[in-house]
């Protein structure tokens, strides 16, 4: 059983059932305590999970809630403010009923399908409006079980109550809410009717919001996804290896990236950077710091120096957001390493079979701050030794400072050599397991064993 099939004790509708003659004191109160409970998240499931978790069994025996598939696969309204032959969705079912496995043959979580016209929840959708059945008779029963070839709709239908509530945001319908009660409960009256359209409408706010925030999440990962390099160019004496993980939330999606860019006299530069803010405008910066740093590499400047054109670059791009980056060139004739830090975490060096260690960088202002030139740094890579670029989504959690990261990601890092595809993708489960709300970049090279 999925968790977005909801079962409750049948009991319980004594107890709990708002009845048809209730106060309007007593109808506020359930529309107070139903406001509190649903659209906790921005998770458009968990929130039609609430709904339905709500509903029963205060008002009803049974309820469902069918959303628009292409609100929930695109974020987008349907083209016709109303239509009944929309392709829908069941994300959440709940029932205080005593035989729930039927219920949940009949009416399964997750389903997508649609709804022929002549039922009422086609009609529903049609014309925006709430349909109420006092009495389920033979003939509504049987186009229900026909409707999706299983019979048993039919017998559980039969002789209950139907209501069925649009769900209206912004003049569109963008599903609608069923309540279902069986014959041993009072059938739907008129201010049922009224209860479940507030209902209703509170929680396609609720939907609504939801739809823009995963619409926005979406296209800030699109962004960012087509803005990183599909494949990296992989420079004479170097193994490369590179994971990307996006953040949970549209708080966490910025504009970290990653590069490696081929230099005069097979020298390559590692680049890793990390546009600070989140959503659209970070990882649009992030693609034009990105640009930015592959064509200033083309001059072939020292990495300070390079990192002081990229933060003129930055200012002039959008003055309101600053990035970090670490620049660090490697010629493999020499195994000579030069770097520099526009307020980034360092990179790591990887000496074989030993323990990985920071190295020493200092780190200058962030990028789009600072007017100041970085100081280059230098050291030495040996044969079969490793750099670790990454950026502080993999280091910084809510749990521990960066220093405490950078150790566990050094742990991670040392030791026996092993595949660099491996490695990451150690390092990238660990991050997953976290569950951390933050964008991750990681970037491994590796210096081949030169023939003797």
């Amino acid at each position: 059983m999925t968790p977005d099939f909801v079962i409750k004790d049948p009991r319980s509708r004594v107890e709990l059932r708002l009845r048809g003659d209730a106060s309007s004191q007593e109808r506020l109160a359930f529309l107070n305590d139903a406001s509190t409970r649903i659209g906790s998240t921005l998770d458009l499931t968990q929130t039609c999970r609430e709904v339905v978790d709500v509903a029963v069994p205060r008002i009803a025996d049974a309820s469902g809630i069918m959303v628009q598939e292409r609100l929930i696969t695109e974020g987008e309204f349907p083209g016709h403010p109303t239509d009944s032959a929309a392709l829908v969705r069941r994300p959440a079912t709940a029932v205080a009923v005593d035989n729930p496995w039927d219920w949940a043959t009949a009416f399964p979580a997750g389903e997508v399908t649609v709804y022929p016209p002549y039922l009422p929840q086609a009609q529903a959708m049609a014309t925006a409006k709430t349909v109420r059945i006092p009495y389920i008779d033979q003939t509504i029963a049987d186009d229900n079980a026909r409707a999706f070839g299983r019979p048993i709709i039919a017998r559980l239908l039969l002789g209950g109550s139907f209501l069925i509530t649009p769900l209206i945001a912004r003049g569109n319908v963008l599903g609608y809410l069923v309540l279902v009660r069986q014959p041993c409960s009072e059938p739907f009256q008129e201010p049922d009717a009224a209860l479940a359209e507030e209902l209703a409408a509170r929680t396609s706010i609720c939907i609504d919001n939801a739809r823009l925030y995963h619409r926005e999440r979406r296209t800030a990962l699109a962004l960012q996804s087509s803005l990183l390099p599909a494949r990296l160019h992989h420079p004479p004496g170097l193994e490369i290896a590179h994971r990307y993980l996006p953040a949970g939330d549209l708080a966490g999606v910025g504009g970290d990236w990653y590069d490696v860019i081929p230099l005069p006299g097979d020298r390559c530069a590692l680049v890793v950077g990390d546009v600070m803010g989140h959503g659209i405008s970070a990882a649009a910066t992030m693609g034009q710091l990105r640009t930015a740093t592959q064509t200033l590499a083309i001059l072939d400047l020292d990495p300070g120096e390079l990192l002081f054109h990229l933060d003129n670059v930055a200012r002039r791009l959008n003055p309101d957001q600053i990035a970090t980056c670490a620049y660090v060139t490697y010629d493999p004739a020499t195994g000579a390493v030069a770097m520099a830090s526009a307020g980034h975490v360092p990179p790591l060096l990887v000496p074989p079979g030993g323990e990985a260690t920071p190295l020493p960088v200092v780190p200058g202002p962030p990028l789009g701050v600072g007017g100041e030139r970085l100081e280059t740094c230098t050291a030495t890579l040996p044969p079969g030794g490793m750099l670790a670029l990454y950026t502080d989504g993999l280091v910084e959690t809510r749990d521990r400072t960066v220093d405490e990261g950078i150790a566990t990601l050094c742990s991670l890092l040392s030791g026996p050599p092993r595949a660099l595809e491996r490695v990451c993708d150690t390092i990238a489960e660990v991050r997953r397991q976290a569950d951390e709300r933050d964008d991750m970049a990681l970037l491994l090279a590796r210096a081949v064993e030169r023939a003797t």
